[in-house]
């Protein structure tokens, strides 16, 4: 072999080896995300007992969802469990799916609560891997789809809800699925959507950016090869391809402005589909908003960071061994209705909406 094309055989399998390391790297990050996102159980009832929860409303402080009828239901190879609260004269049911490390009876009650007051049926849902329901973790970004799919069927065969409207509210990975289940079953009368990513690759891409740095763009096709190779195209599917699909289906989509999970530019459902003017759509930016309550005003978002600040100034004083009576203590001395107030004139445009669809 002569030393020209000795060189280039080199040359060639150094590069074919870069290749491979670099989709290599690709795969094993997302690997690494998925164990960190969606592979680990971390969603159970103990969830209600981290700070963020514990200085809010949840389940248990609402009257109007102290009884319910737990509803099983199958999703794939899962059992999800469903929570109906029940109005005495129900225009409609709404069916609620919360986010990522979540589950229904956590602060997502806050927004039950409000709608069972208002003149609905409420079925709030475990989703995968989540609260009550089986499985190991959340399989991946784009099951809450099939969550909010099996939900609607059981409330479309359930004897008290059968005859009733359905109308979707959905947070985060719930927000996603919310509106994305409109591709997936029919006989849904709207969609609310808070916080929503717009596509579960683009939502994986932005973990792994907020979670290293920013210099994680070189490895953006890498990435995206991974989840095509482990997950296929349905990770490439958009929420505003639904509403696209659907122009008969109002759609109300909520956003912060300050949210660091979800970011409003590029990734949100609400930044894809603000830019083009869908009749359908009713967009609502919240202005100095997070991630984890936007449904609550700007104040009780405040309130419950300050709270949850005690909790752990406490936790430091007591060297990170918190007795439970002094836990316990605080948590009686806080104002957990002005941590949990809701944004009225938020939650009343999304009843407004869901009322012009009966």
């Amino acid at each position: 072999m002569t030393k020209k094309r000795k060189s280039i055989v080199i040359t060639l399998s150094i590069v074919a080896s870069a290749i491979v390391t670099y989709f290599g790297f690709g795969l094993i990050g997302v690997g690494v995300a998925s164990n960190i996102i969606i592979n680990d159980r971390y969603s159970d009832l103990d969830l209600l007992e981290e700070d963020f929860y514990a200085v809010q409303n949840s389940r248990n402080d609402y009257p109007a969802l102290a009884e319910r009828e737990e509803i099983p239901f199958k999703c794939g190879k899962e059992t999800l469990m469903g929570y109906l609260y029940e109005n005495p004269s129900p225009k409609g049911v709404v069916i609620v799916a919360h986010g990522v490390a979540n589950l229904a009876d956590a602060n997502g009650a806050q927004v039950q609560n409000y709608y069972v007051t208002h003149g609905y049926d409420v079925f709030a849902i475990d989703m995968t891997g989540c609260g009550r329901s089986t499985g190991k973790g959340m399989k991946t970004l784009f099951e809450s789809k099939y969550c909010v799919k099996y939900a609607v069927n059981t409330m479309k065969n359930h004897a008290k809800t059968k005859d009733l409207p359905i109308f979707l509210i959905g947070h985060s990975w719930g927000g996603y699925g919310a509106i994305c289940a409109t591709n997936e079953v029919d006989g849904v009368s709207a969609v609310a959507s808070f916080s929503g990513y717009n596509t579960p690759s683009e939502m994986m891409y932005a973990f792994a950016e907020t979670n290293t740095s920013k210099a994680v763009i070189v490895t953006k096709p890498a990435m995206e090869f991974g989840v095509s190779l482990i997950w296929g195209n349905r990770s490439f599917i958009t929420a505003e391809s639904a509403i696209k699909k659907h122009p008969e289906i109002p759609y109300f989509i909520a956003h912060g402005d300050k949210d660091n999970t979800v970011p409003l530019k590029q990734i949100s459902i609400y930044d894809n589909v603000v830019r083009d003017s869908y009749k359908n759509v009713t967009t609502y930016k919240i202005e100095g908003m997070t991630h984890g309550s936007p449904w609550k005003t700007l104040e009780a978002v405040k309130v419950t960071a300050i709270y949850e600040q005690g909790l752990k100034d406490l936790r430091k004083e007591y060297k990170g061994k918190l007795p439970k009576e002094v836990r316990d203590e605080y948590l009686a001395s806080i104002d957990k209705e002005k941590a949990s107030e809701v944004n009225a004139d938020l939650l009343n445009k999304i009843d407004e909406m869901f009322t012009s669809c009966l």
